[in-house]
């Protein structure tokens, strides 16, 4: 048996998830993990065990499941699923260690992967941000990294080491105290950007703040009670840990309602982000010079050093980043002013700028009009989506008979003439073309319950570069298809002034041989 396409797996996966299915899973999973979270944190020592660790591959799981459904956010998804993933199995070495006895484990490990899964998490958060342009979505990663950097030196040099400068703590504990609370409020940070990007809906945002809040919370309070006394258990922090990663994959499954209609992303919302971390950035030096021109505190060189250095990379990163995003926010908006979304064809302005410039073999060749009949009549009777519909197929059906034609120059003149311009191409290539597009537009296309037709008219003109160069070849061809519209859909107007001849077509029937066009347009 043939395996199912991409495009059949999705279809049957989001796609055919109702918002009542969504809203009983998001009902179970809720109480799921708050059942489990409530019995990891206060339950007895097996049972405390056991249920932590399922509360977290739980949160883990469903969000990895969601990604494998999800139409539109796999990556992104996938990404936060990943994160959580590595966060799970940094749970699960702590129980062996603290609770099943495998003192065999170092603690350095174990932090490394509650590090580690801050990294796909901060990337698939930063995708849900902007999910469009690429390059955002890499400016949105460095602006995590640098507010963490900003966090992680001011925690460490007003929490962390004023209250182990006795050195009572390993300097790897020390280093590895503040970390999580950075990591955690610079995800707070990217969630904030995705709650007022609105590129998601409501309640996925106000899951993804929930959930990164009660982290954070968990984390500092669980920074300052191990400074307190690292020896002690904290059930509340751990029940909040669990039930603010619970509120991740609650978002997940709130992402699988139906799409909400794309807005444009929010450039306020952009610009206080960026301005925040720029900001931002002046609290740690702020911070240390107030250390040491008002108090008698030593502070090492060493990590200050270090800091610094992390800083200047991830600002040059981030310098670069927004570049490449000026560039392409700015090749994005040369497109969308020169192209027409229905058909991802060039205006006719841009097109006749195109067939009117170059060297004299750039503008000669063969152009093409195909103009929709009846489209006033369509309109009134299925809508203006019925229209787009229509002229959409078209478009797709005029590059289909051109094949593999890179060179080609394709514009929608108006908004029933769709054209194409093939450079050094002759007029029994144009023929064919046309012949070629009228036989598929006669199979109509599928609009719901129903068939539409496709009637159209097509006119072809030949351009020699010279005396009749692009532009006087586009005024023929649409000359052509003036005087070929008498005779109704399914005909082909050849302006054969330049070949003397229109020669034998497939349906000689449905051709028109315009010898006189020349001079009646000139």
């Amino acid at each position: 048996m043939a395996e199912p396409s991409a495009q059949g797996l999705v279809r049957g996966g989001a796609d055919t998830i109702a918002p009542s299915q969504v809203r009983v899973g998001a009902v179970v999973v809720t109480a799921s993990v708050t059942a489990l979270s409530v019995a990891g944190s206060f339950g007895e020592a097996a049972i405390r065990s056991i249920a932590y660790v399922a509360a977290l591959c739980l949160s883990a799981l469903v969000i990895l499941l969601v990604s494998m459904a999800h139409p539109r956010q796999a990556r992104a998804w996938r990404l936060v699923g990943a994160g959580v993933t590595i966060w799970a199995l940094g749970g699960f070495l702590v129980t062996l260690q603290l609770d099943a006895g495998f003192d065999a484990i170092p603690s350095p490990v174990i932090s490394l992967c509650y590090i580690i899964g801050y990294l796909p998490l901060l990337v698939g958060l930063a995708e849900l941000c902007d999910p469009q342009l690429r390059e955002r979505r890499f400016t949105n990663v460095v602006d995590g990294v640098l507010l963490f950097l900003v966090f992680y030196a001011v925690l460490w040099l007003t929490v962390v080491e004023p209250v182990v400068v006795d050195g009572s703590l390993p300097k790897l504990d020390r280093a590895f105290g503040a970390v999580y609370p950075a990591g955690d409020l610079a995800v707070v940070m990217l969630v904030v950007r995705i709650a007022t990007s609105r590129a998601t809906r409501h309640l996925v945002g106000v899951s993804l703040f929930f959930g990164a809040v009660l982290t954070a919370v968990a984390d500092l309070a669980l920074l300052a009670l191990y400074l307190h006394n690292p020896e002690g258990s904290y059930p509340v922090t751990d029940l909040l840990y669990l039930v603010g990663l619970g509120a991740l994959a609650l978002a997940a499954i709130w992402s699988l309602l139906p799409a909400l209609p794309p807005v444009p992303a929010g450039a306020t919302s952009s610009q206080r982000l960026a301005l925040m971390v720029a900001v931002s950035s002046l609290l740690p030096p702020l911070v240390l010079a107030t250390i040491l021109l008002f108090t008698d505190r030593k502070v090492s060189l060493a990590p200050v050093a270090a800091w610094i250095l992390l800083a200047v990379a991830a600002a040059v990163m981030r310098h670069i980043a927004s570049v490449k995003e000026l560039a392409r926010a700015h090749q994005q908006s040369v497109w969308l002013a020169s192209h027409d979304l229905a058909t991802d064809m060039l205006y006719r302005s841009a097109f006749l700028h195109e067939v009117g410039v170059g060297s004299l073999r750039e503008r000669s060749g063969t152009v093409v009009v195909l103009e929709a009949l009846h489209l006033d009549a369509l309109r009134d009777k299925q809508g203006y989506e019925a229209v787009d519909h229509v002229m959409s197929t078209m478009a797709t059906r005029l590059r289909a008979a051109m094949g593999d034609d890179d060179g080609a120059v394709m514009a929608r003149l108006a908004h029933d003439q769709l054209a194409v311009f093939m450079r050094s191409c002759d007029l029994a290539s144009g023929r064919q073309l046309a012949a070629s597009l009228q036989r598929s537009l006669a199979a109509g296309v599928a609009w719901g319950d129903v068939t539409l037709e496709l009637p159209a008219v097509v006119g072809i003109a030949q351009a020699d570069g010279a005396v009749i160069d692009g532009l006087a070849g586009v005024r023929r061809a649409v000359e052509a298809v003036r005087l070929g519209r008498a005779h109704g859909a399914g005909f082909v107007a050849v302006d054969a002034d330049l070949t003397g001849s229109a020669g034998a077509v497939d349906s000689p029937e449905h051709q028109l041989y315009l010898p006189s066009i020349a001079n009646s347009s000139n």
